[in-house]
C-alpha cells in the first residue's frame, strides 16, 4: 500500500484485564483504515494499565480513548509479518479527548501484543448485506465492533455476552484473536438496524465456518454499549 503521512490516529479504549484499541477512523486519508489492536498499556511508574482499569471500574464511564503521537498505522502491519512499529505513546483521556475529556494518564506508552484487525477503506468496497461485526476480546471480556465498508457508515462497539454455540463453532481467544465477522441474522447493514442493549441476536460466521441448517452460528445477548458514531463516517470528505 502506499505509504501514508504520518496522523494522530485517535483510538478508543475498552477491556479491563485485557487492553484493546479501535482506531477511530474516517474516509479521507490517512485516517481510512479500521483497525483493532490488543495492547498493554504502561508508563514510568509501571501502574498505567492498573489506573485506567480501576478509573473504568469506579467511574462506570463508557468512552476512553487515547490520544497517540503522530505515527504511520501502516507501520503496524508489513506484508513480511514485521511491523516497523510494535509501541507508540500517548495520552490516555475519560471521554473523548477532542469532546472535552479528562486527561488520565500523560504520558502512556502503549505496547502492541496482537493485531486483531487492520483493513484500508476502498472507494469501490460494497456494502455487506446483512449487518455485520467483528468480533474480538479474551476471556470474559467478549466485544463487536461495526464493519466499516463506505460512507455513509457508522463505528459501533459493545459488549456481548451470554454466547451459545448453535453450530458448534464457538468464540475460543484463538478465534477472537483473528477477529472474526459475525453477520446478524435479520439485520441490515445501517444506523438504524445496530445492535442494542438489551437486545438477544442469531449470528453466522461469516470467515470460513459449516454453519448450522438454519444458518445460525452463535446466539448471544448485547450488553454494554461504548461508543457509537455516524457523522464523521457520513462521507469521504470530513477532517479532524
Amino acid at each position: 500500500m502506499p505509504v501514508e503521512p504520518k496522523a494522530a490516529h485517535g483510538m478508543l479504549v475498552v477491556g479491563e484485564e485485557t487492553v484493546y484499541l479501535s482506531h477511530l477512523p474516517m474516509f479521507m486519508r490517512p485516517h481510512d483504515f479500521q483497525v483493532l489492536l490488543e495492547v498493554t498499556l504502561k508508563n514510568g511508574s509501571g501502574d498505567a494499565q492498573k489506573t485506567y482499569s480501576e478509573d473504568r471500574r469506579t467511574t462506570g464511564t463508557d468512552v476512553y480513548t487515547l490520544n497517540p503521537e503522530p505515527f504511520r498505522i501502516s507501520d503496524l502491519v508489513t506484508p513480511e509479518g514485521q511491523p516497523v512499529i510494535t509501541s507508540f505513546n500517548g495520552t490516555l483521556f475519560r471521554g473523548h479527548f477532542e469532546r472535552g475529556g479528562t486527561e488520565l494518564i500523560d504520558p502512556v506508552t502503549v505496547e502492541v501484543q496482537r493485531v486483531v484487525h487492520f483493513r484500508q477503506f476502498h472507494m469501490h468496497a460494497t456494502r455487506p448485506p446483512d449487518l455485520t461485526y467483528l468480533a474480538f476480546g479474551k476471556g470474559k471480556e467478549l466485544f463487536l465492533a461495526h464493519l466499516i465498508t463506505t460512507p455513509p457508515d457508522f463505528d459501533h462497539l459493545m459488549a456481548m455476552g451470554n454466547v451459545r454455540s448453535v453450530s458448534g463453532v464457538t468464540l475460543t481467544d484463538e478465534v477472537l484473536g483473528k477477529g472474526p465477522r459475525l453477520a446478524i441474522v435479520g439485520r441490515a447493514d445501517r444506523p438504524d438496524d445496530r445492535l442494542r442493549e438489551g437486545q438477544q441476536v442469531a449470528a453466522r460466521f461469516l470467515d470460513g465456518a459449516d454453519h448450522a441448517a438454519d444458518g445460525v452460528d452463535l446466539r448471544f445477548s448485547l450488553e454494554r454499549e461504548f461508543y457509537v458514531e455516524e457523522g464523521e463516517l457520513a462521507t469521504g470528505s470530513h477532517s479532524h
